[in-house]
């Protein structure tokens, strides 16, 4: 028996953040026989290959993760799949639904990000934006140049972590900023064409599990209204949107998960 568990992760994608949860739901879950797990990067993110693309939009990260789950599955031959996708990942996870849904056994979508909303919008049109943009990209390259001011900055952002000192390291690799701003830039205008409400009401909901943080920047309330009415969810009270940062929170989901698929 061999199974493969992917993850698909947020923006900016730093897998050694998710690591730690992704290594525990590969333990909570305890299948039998082999069990491979990787974190996906987006593209032009993290890659081990330094490549300059001139502009990174949502559908090219789709394409990118896309392929990368057929490459994969067709490598390993696994007998189980599941895909998790979580905020942006999550987006991508629903956009890759139809065409690997007879081949992935279960889908976990985590804090999902269905496209901007009233909460988040003013940040966003900051990135689309040039000027505004072009001014965030350059206090981005001055913080990360500095290792105290970055993880000074990391801190404040993110509260006292494991990780205040890994993620500068992570994105401070070349291209990562650029490619980073470049993909978040077109959020604004790509989100409507993907259409990510009603690709979520195709979901098997046998195949299809939600989890939600409360009062989450990215996901507002309303996301769960659009579930449809058969969908199993669960809201995580005791969770933030960046569970992966904080060890009681990445537990508690990868119960939820483990929990959903024992029943």
């Amino acid at each position: 028996m061999k199974n493969l568990i992917l993850l698909i992760p947020g923006n900016p994608s730093v897998p050694g953040i998710y690591d730690p949860f992704l290594n525990q739901v590969v333990t909570d879950l305890n299948l039998e026989g082999e069990t491979i797990h990787k974190v996906l990067p987006h593209l032009g993110q993290c890659n081990q290959v330094v490549k300059s693309y001139k502009k990174i939009t949502v559908s090219d990260v789709i394409e990118d993760h896309r392929q990368t789950v057929r490459n994969l599955i067709a490598a390993h031959a696994p007998d189980k799949v599941i895909l998790i996708g979580h905020s942006l990942g999550s987006s991508v996870t629903i956009s890759l639904y139809e065409e690997f849904c007879s081949i992935v056994d279960q889908f976990f979508i985590l804090c999902p990000f269905l496209g901007p909303s009233e909460n988040n919008k003013g940040y966003l049109k900051l990135f689309k934006n040039p000027i505004s943009r072009l001014g965030m990209k350059g206090i981005s390259y001055a913080c990360l140049k500095n290792d105290k001011v970055s993880h000074m900055f990391f801190e404040k952002w993110l509260g006292k972590t494991p990780f205040t000192s890994h993620i500068p390291r992570e994105i401070s690799k070349p291209y990562y900023i650029k490619n980073f701003f470049s993909l978040t830039s077109t959020y604004m205008d790509e989100f409507e064409d993907l259409d990510l409400v009603n690709k979520v009401k195709a979901m098997d909901v046998s195949k299809s599990f939600f989890v939600f943080a409360p009062n989450d920047y990215w996901v507002p309330e309303e996301a769960i209204k659009q579930l449809p009415k058969e969908m199993l969810f669960k809201k995580c009270n005791g969770i933030s949107h960046d569970f992966c940062l904080r060890e009681n929170q990445y537990k508690e989901v990868s119960f939820v998960i483990a929990r959903h698929l024992a029943r």
